[in-house]
């Protein structure tokens, strides 16, 4: 029985993806109100070895070696992945014994500044970290840090991370009805979305339940407002709700 890989399972962003969880259970920097694996049990800045990397190496020969390549092997979970100190081991790892696979991160992001961590992640394919408040405000309410994390610590990380290491960023915004959709909102993640300069923008919302109770998705027609705005930085892909309904994926 696998206990830190998971799937391939199907991504409505990634393809067929295989998924990677480096932490224990609920091991993060931040108590989000949406996330669907519940609040967070260990809050917590420091880097180590939550899991035995070597146990993650074996693990994942084994399932490489039983499976057709997936589109991508993704660090995600129900956790902060890069909380791991052995991360980069993984990912050469991969990167040495299977090239043919694509290799991605799920983040928080709020330890992309960190020097070393960004010489650990070097050779991803593909980032993608979370941006979900527009203000201080919307940041301590909707991601509730770290004590002493900040919205413009983690933007200032987030802009480090474009700067130093040439790899491809998709920016994930997490839109909350009433919290962080309104025009201002709108007007203050542009300036926030120009500074860090992704490759892309990803719109996402409420898929499952969240922590707190009454949380709702986000309307399309009003994803697609925010699209319009921030379509002017970056091309911009939206997640959230369809018009017609659909099976719910994963990632």
């Amino acid at each position: 029985m696998r206990k830190f890989v998971f799937g391939p399972i199907l991504s409505r962003r990634l393809g067929r993806s295989l998924g990677v969880d480096l932490v224990t259970h609920k091991t993060c920097p931040l108590d989000c109100i949406y996330c669907e694996a519940k609040a967070t049990t260990n809050l917590t800045m420091e880097r180590k070895e939550y899991v035995p990397v070597d146990e993650v190496l074996a693990e994942l020969k084994e399932t490489l070696d039983e499976i057709e390549a997936p589109d991508y092997v993704t660090f995600s979970g129900a956790g902060e992945p890069t909380l791991n100190s052995g991360i980069g081991k993984v990912i050469d790892f991969i990167k040495e014994n299977y090239p043919e696979c694509k290799v991605c991160l799920l983040t928080n992001g709020l330890l992309l500044s960190d020097e070393k961590l960004q010489q650990e992640v070097r050779k991803l394919d593909m980032i993608i970290p979370s941006l979900d408040a527009s203000s201080e405000a919307e940041y301590t309410y909707i991601n509730r840090p770290y004590p002493g994390e900040t919205l413009k610590k983690l933007v200032a990380g987030l802009c480090s991370f474009r700067k130093n290491v040439p790899v491809p960023m998709a920016l994930e915004i997490f839109v909350v009805p009433g919290i962080n959709d309104s025009k201002e909102s709108t007007a203050r993640f542009l300036e926030l979305v120009k500074q860090i300069a992704p490759d892309s923008i990803q719109l996402n919302t409420l898929d499952r339940g969240g922590i707190l109770e009454g949380l709702k998705p986000a309307p399309r027609g009003k994803l697609e407002e925010i699209a319009a705005v921030l379509k002017e930085v970056a091309p911009v892909e939206i997640f959230g709700p369809v018009k017609e309904p659909q099976k719910p994926h994963i990632c």
